[in-house]
């Protein structure tokens, strides 16, 4: 009972895993049209004014793999923070989280001249970890292992962000941006709440 008490808290973080599952079976099914109308690209973006890729792309992934190390992040941070913040709030977040890395990204693909096509939901994972650090720091106190949990929190941060610079084919400033972003609405989507009202009991 308790184990379906706490996963009742996580029904946003378990639809958007399904959806991105669903996505890529019919990418699977009907070839690369998605791809061609829902990947994010400079050019598409800013150069044709198709701003809707700055969402379609988060649900779009390159490969199983892609799409597994995705989903297994999003599963173990974000219930935690669904079930802190609520369903509403949480698909706010990831959306937010995708879109502002996707922002990033393409503003950085103007700056070099460069111009790359993106897809997956690393920006709005990297936003749910942002925003699960700043849980962290608010419920640490009452925590026998909040400092510690803060630590591998921010090495999880550091080396997530290492390895992408490793691979050429990663989209770095997506993570970026939406780790940043994610930062930010944790801060303000938390703004309410004490250390107390912190649950972290999955994480310890």
């Amino acid at each position: 009972m308790q184990q379906l008490r706490k996963y009742s808290y996580c029904k946003a973080n378990i639809v958007l895993a399904v959806i991105q599952v669903a996505v890529f079976g019919m990418c699977l099914i009907v070839g690369d049209t998605p791809y061609i109308l829902g990947q994010c690209g400079t050019n598409l973006v800013v150069g044709a004014r198709q701003y809707w890729r700055l969402v379609t792309s988060v649900f779009l992934h390159a490969g199983p793999s892609h799409l597994g190390s995705n989903l297994l992040l999003q599963i173990l941070m974000g219930n935690a923070v669904e079930r802190n913040i609520g369903a509403p709030r949480y698909v706010i977040l990831y959306l937010l989280s995708g879109i502002g890395g996707n922002i990033l990204s393409v503003a950085y693909d103007c700056a070099t001249g460069v111009n790359t096509y993106s897809v997956g939901a690393s920006g709005a994972v990297f936003g749910v970890m942002g925003a699960l650090i700043i849980l962290i720091v608010k419920g640490r106190k009452k925590l026998r292992s909040g400092t510690s949990l803060l630590m591998r929190a921010l090495f999880a941060v550091f080396f997530a962000v290492y390895s992408g610079f490793q691979n050429p084919y990663t989209d770095n400033a997506a993570h970026i941006g939406g780790l940043l972003t994610g930062l930010v609405l944790g801060l303000l989507l938390t703004s309410g709440m004490s250390g107390d009202d912190v649950d972290l009991r999955d994480l310890r």
